[in-house]
């Protein structure tokens, strides 16, 4: 059965998508002519890397977030966030990097899932490891862990907690030093998703272009 238009735009509309053109038909029908698949050519091995890039190109930003957000919590003295808010009384902007912080350690370890390489694995590990040594402390702020190492707020006990407590497994001067351990992790992180972004983008397909030339020019045409 040949797919048409009417069809799939009942479906994309259902669906709450757009179609531009007659892309999606084309590519079902497998006449399109400018899918990334066709640019890329036959070549199989191909298509796997520009899926490589993409891959590592989330990690590296799930990295960098967890470092900025770990960074700010574990910097203490005159200008960190933990002065700021002994002196304004505010203490939302503490709890805030706190619930970020989670999010970008969550979003970072589910990235890590998809990365089976032995690195891939150490690294995933390793933030599990860091996070587990200060699980107590953790729990007493209102941050639980589940089955897979993820981080779970109670945010109504996160926001019962004081500065000084919050500050003691954050901060650099304190116990835990858990933000400078994510830090570390993430940084080595950033590094082996960049050298694994300039390896990738820098490999060819059968045809003899390059994988970031391939995509920018499947990008110009649709």
């Amino acid at each position: 059965m040949r797919i048409t238009s009417t069809m799939t735009s009942g479906a994309s509309l259902e669906a709450g998508m757009s179609l531009t053109g007659n892309s999606l038909v084309n590519h079902l029908n497998g006449d399109d002519s400018n899918s990334l698949v066709n640019s890329l050519g036959e070549n199989h091995h191909s298509t796997a890397k520009v899926l490589t890039k993409g891959k590592y190109e989330k990690m590296k930003e799930a990295a960098e977030r967890l470092e900025e957000y770990a960074d700010a919590l574990n910097t203490t003295g005159k200008g960190s966030i933990y002065e700021k808010a002994r002196e304004s009384g505010d203490t939302s902007e503490v709890y805030g990097e706190v619930e970020k912080m989670v999010s970008a350690y969550n979003s970072l370890l589910d990235k890590l899932r998809t990365d089976m390489t032995t690195l891939g694995r150490f690294y995933q590990q390793s933030l599990k490891e860091a996070v587990e040594e200060n699980k107590e402390g953790l729990k007493n702020i209102g941050i639980t862990l589940d089955r897979n190492g993820r981080m779970i707020i109670d945010k109504d006990k996160l926001k019962g907690a004081s500065i000084d407590t919050i500050e003691n497994i954050f901060g650099s001067e304190g116990t835990g030093t858990l933000s400078a351990k994510l830090y570390m992790i993430a940084e080595k992180v950033t590094d082996n998703a960049q050298a694994n972004l300039k390896s990738v983008s820098s490999q060819y397909n059968a045809a003899g272009n390059s994988v970031d030339t391939l995509i920018r020019t499947y990008d110009a045409k649709r």
